[in-house]
């Protein structure tokens, strides 16, 4: 069983008051998706990493103690650090700053923050594209709902097409062959129906249970979006997010090979100790002493020079990965529109098939009972202008997705959409 119609309408007439909050709604709901928190627990990660590299650039405090427990003992007559056969416990207070390092720790601070900035440009394509996949079910729904509106009014005709047909060979006018055909017509459409609103349901469902949203909301959302979406045939490179993405990797690892170098040179450190001695008895004896230390890695089997070798070869093949996707980006956009133009010449073409379709039912209507099958013809004229009216329906549909895939493709859903982007993170 399928739900009536007017029960649809219903629904849609009841949510057309809260359209207006429903962009707000659906944002939420695509920010709120599995998909998109999975991205946002990236950028998570990549302030704590930053926060923790920042840490490191900070004093390095330490506590140790030295404890003496004498067993067997010698001391000259000069030795008066302690009494003998005393034990005793020394503290010591260090820290420890590294003063100059040639950019080693600055530049691995950097490398992360590029990429918690990369992170935020995938995030934002990741929500282009739950967005889109959000969309393109309204869309799906859409179709099939509007399709069994034609079905059901070429349902409709039908019965009375049978019902007339019955009238005639209960006169003895007509054949019990036609009736049966059109029987066969009438059941043809029901099972259509009955798998569109299935359909229907899936989609529902779907929506309600990843978004927590409903379709007719969403329906409401579209119609005031599609009015206002545009495709462009090319994208400059610098226009796109996928380019900033990978510019941004190539840079990060520019700054991890700039660390990776200044750990090829000196590092100047300063050292700072506090010891008190035989805390057990007095904290009046105690050192303060510092120290400056200069570090220099002599000799490292070629490690570094081979993994600022290995990034080299990295950013590299990541310039050469840019230019395909660009390249392939912008062929993708072309085709796109070939394909919208094609459609539009097969809207032509359905629409003229549609008005000749019509043109001969009434003609069809005029001439009833010059013939001897002609009201059994009625049935299938019926049926051809249904098929005609999905047809183009289905072309206007496949429209909005192409449009829709279009502006994913320019990477123009959240400009285009009216989102703000101080609703991403």
């Amino acid at each position: 069983m399928y739900r009536p119609l007017i029960l649809t309408a219903i629904i849609s007439v009841a949510v057309a008051s809260s359209a207006a909050q429903a962009s707000a709604d659906w944002v939420s709901a695509v920010l709120d998706h599995p998909n998109l928190r999975v991205q946002n627990s990236s950028i998570e990660k990549q302030k704590w990493k930053i926060l923790e590299l920042e840490a490191e650039q900070g004093f390095d405090f330490d506590i140790k103690s030295s404890a003496h427990l004498p067993i067997a003992e010698h001391f000259d007559s000069s030795f008066s650090r302690v009494a003998t056969h005393d034990p005793y416990l020394d503290l010591v207070f260090s820290a420890s700053h590294t003063l100059y390092d040639f950019g080693e720790s600055d530049s691995l601070i950097d490398a992360e923050r590029t990429l918690q900035t990369r992170a935020r440009l995938a995030f934002a394509n990741a929500f282009e594209q739950q967005t889109h996949a959000l969309f393109s079910l309204v869309l799906q729904h859409q179709k099939a709902k509007t399709t069994v509106v034609i079905i059901d009014t070429a349902q409709a005709n039908i019965a009375l097409v049978k019902k007339d047909l019955v009238k005639r060979f209960e006169a003895g006018l007509g054949t019990i062959t036609d009736i049966r055909r059109t029987q066969l017509s009438q059941i043809d459409l029901e099972t259509q129906i009955v798998q569109l609103f299935n359909k229907m349901d899936e989609i529902e469902h779907m929506v309600n249970s990843d978004y927590g949203l409903t379709v007719a909301d969403l329906v409401n959302d579209w119609h005031s979006i599609e009015p206002q979406l545009s495709r462009v045939s090319y994208v400059p490179e610098q226009a796109l997010r996928t380019s900033a993405i990978s510019q941004d990797l190539q840079t990060s690892l520019r700054y991890q090979r700039n660390s990776i170098d200044a750990q090829k040179k000196p590092k100047l450190i300063i050292d700072v100790n506090t010891t008190l001695y035989d805390v057990t008895g007095s904290l009046g004896n105690y050192r303060v002493a510092g120290e400056f230390r200069l570090t220099f890695p002599a000799f490292d089997s070629g490690y570094r020079s081979a993994k600022m070798a290995s990034i080299t070869h990295a950013i590299s093949a990541e310039q050469q990965a840019l230019a395909k996707v660009i390249q392939q980006k912008n062929l993708d956009l072309k085709t796109s529109e070939r394909q919208i133009e094609d459609l539009e010449l097969r809207e032509q073409e359905g629409t003229k098939k549609h008005n000749n379709l019509v043109l001969q039912l009434k003609n069809m209507k005029l001439s009833l009972g010059k013939t001897a099958n002609d009201h059994a013809s009625l049935a299938n004229m019926y049926t051809q202008i249904a098929s005609a009216e999905i047809n183009l329906i289905g072309i206007a549909s496949d429209m909005e997705q192409l449009t829709l895939d279009h502006v994913l493709l320019s990477e123009q859903i959240i400009q285009q959409f009216n989102v703000s982007y101080n609703q991403l993170p």
